[in-house]
């Protein structure tokens, strides 16, 4: 039985996993498709970033609330076979023993820039978002989810309103801001961690940012809270021209995430983990780093 990620995070570091979304699709599989044309496909990358030396997994449940569902795949009535199956998948990889992360979304019904179904301005649209959020929870923790991930937010207005709804589960909570030194709506990075822990968030931290432009924000989150604090970077460089797509040339070196493994341990860090073009390899560089790689590999 997996271990709960609150005393996981007393004993030490934990070592999380990578880009779940670019590694199916370097693979070969779309998402959320691969949870039900592909499930072996899907349960061989979680038990290859744990054979790695992850500690803790992330089920893909990213962008499949039941509006996310409906405008891209037409799939809205699939919402909990789509996310208990990715729920058990990743649990199976394991064989139970790594505890799994639920993600959950900003409410961007179609793209990263919308339409938004959250509007701070509007009581009805955050009741709409919240009935959203709730059904997504409460698929989750009907499949047994170990913790909750609101992930990537841009709004910190936002992400408290889904933090609101989490708590209401009885299950750890890890709100992950996206990166940058302020929230979409002005709040500093460090008053953003501040906020999110004196509401009851678990864990803060930040996700898919530049492996070093993200490390010092998320040192302001650290010195900011006496909460874990978890750092999970892009395995890909985002300066340069033409960056809406991953090209092999930007992706950085299982040495360098190697590297700032290291140095998010000396500051304090607490949950190490990566995202977007960060695979198996990167995961394994840290494991080595961290003296927690599970099947060494010669």
């Amino acid at each position: 039985m997996a271990k709960n990620i609150l005393d996981m995070l007393k004993e030490g570091v934990v070592l999380g996993d990578g880009g779940m979304i670019i590694e199916a699709r370097w693979r070969g599989y779309g998402t959320p498709e691969v949870v039900l044309e592909s499930p072996e496909a899907l349960r061989q990358i979680h038990t290859d970033f744990f054979r790695a030396g992850s500690q803790a997994l992330q089920a893909l449940t990213w962008w499949t609330s039941r509006t996310q569902l409906e405008r891209r795949q037409g799939w809205g009535n699939k919402l909990d076979e789509i996310t208990q199956s990715a729920i058990r998948l990743a649990k199976e990889a394991s064989g139970g023993e790594a505890p799994v992360g639920g993600c959950l979304n900003q409410t961007a019904a179609g793209s990263w820039t919308g339409p938004f179904i959250f509007d701070p301005e509007n009581a009805q649209a955050r009741d709409l978002a919240c009935a959203e959020w709730d059904e997504h929870i409460a698929s989750m923790v009907e499949a047994g989810v170990d913790f909750l991930i609101p992930e990537t937010f841009s709004r910190l207005d936002e992400a408290r309103l889904c933090l609101s709804r989490c708590k209401r589960a009885n299950v750890p909570t890890m709100v992950l801001m996206g990166s940058g030194g302020k929230s979409q709506d002005g709040v500093p990075i460090a008053e953003c961690a501040r906020i999110l822990a004196g509401e009851g968030a678990d864990i803060v931290g930040q996700v898919c940012g530049d492996l070093t432009g993200m490390f010092s924000t998320v040192l302001e989150m650290r010195q900011a809270v006496d909460i874990p604090v978890a750092y999970q970077p892009g395995g890909y460089r985002r300066a340069g021209p033409n960056t809406t797509a991953i090209r092999e040339a930007m992706i950085v070196s299982g040495k360098e995430m190697a590297e700032y493994a290291l140095k998010a341990k000396a500051e304090g860090i607490n949950y190490i983990g990566a995202c977007c073009a960060a695979g198996p390899e990167h995961i394994r560089a840290m494991a080595q780093a961290l003296g927690c790689e599970r099947y060494p590999v010669a």
